[in-house]
């Protein structure tokens, strides 16, 4: 009997599977990467660049469900290595990062490669403090966890800077599944003193109207941050005007 634990152990232990289509080995698998739908732009009012990685649609819609509602946190590593990589690219930063593979203008998600992140490359000035907005009291008991904020440490991981707990949600309104003109209205948040004079990447999971992030990055500004460069995985088009006919 032992013996049949001892092989079934590494097993259980090491098993991985794609969240996009469950086939087992590195997560996510490479052609489920290449599937990802490009973002629409997204305009985050006072933030000093915005990185997005994918649309929330497809594989990418099941990238973000796998992280955030099963708490498959696999994939959270790269998740915050390409949030870093999209983040550096946005703001146009001083790195070893291809120029072919990765575009300023328009990220390509099939073609980010965590190990392009060349550490000595980084400029530790550039970013004092990676933070996220926090979700709802309630969100957090049900899932166990914080998704922004273990996206938040991942990409502070990758980036080599320090993840900080730098906003505090006020009230317990939630923006999953509200209207949108609950949406448009936006939760509120109040910034920590820590913020002040510091450049801060605020990091999110998925945008649809873009008001959890404005009201977030208003939050840090008005507690005296001095830089707020925003980076979240998903857009969603749910707040897309309908074409005329």
């Amino acid at each position: 009997m032992g013996e049949v634990r001892s092989r079934m152990v590494p097993r259980v232990l090491f098993e991985v599977r794609c969240p996009g289509c469950a086939a087992l080995g590195w997560c996510p698998c490479a052609g489920c990467i290449a599937s990802l739908a490009g973002p629409e732009p997204a305009l985050v009012q006072g933030a000093d660049s915005v990185a997005l990685l994918f649309a929330h649609e497809g594989v990418g819609r099941e990238f973000v469900h796998a992280f955030k509602y099963r708490g498959e946190r696999a994939i959270a590593r790269w998740l915050g290595d390409s949030l870093a990589l999209a983040h550096l690219a946005a703001r146009d930063a001083t790195a070893a990062i291809d120029p072919t593979a990765i575009d300023a203008a328009a990220i390509d998600p099939a073609a980010i490669d965590p190990a392009a992140i060349d550490p000595a490359a980084i400029d530790p000035a550039a970013i004092d403090m990676v933070t996220w907005a926090p979700t709802t009291a309630a969100h957090r008991r049900a899932r166990g966890f914080d998704q922004a904020e273990t996206l938040a440490r991942s990409t502070a991981r990758a980036l080599g800077v320090r993840p900080a707990k730098l906003l505090r949600r006020v009230g317990s309104a939630a923006q999953s599944g509200a209207s949108r003109e609950v949406r448009l209205a936006g939760p509120r948040f109040e910034g920590r003193s820590r913020a002040g004079g510091c450049r801060v990447l605020l990091v999110d999971d998925v945008v649809t109207t873009g008001a959890t992030l404005r009201a977030a990055t208003a939050a840090l500004v008005g507690a005296g941050a001095q830089a707020v460069h925003v980076a979240a995985c998903a857009r969603r088009g749910r707040d897309r005007v309908p074409a005329a006919a």
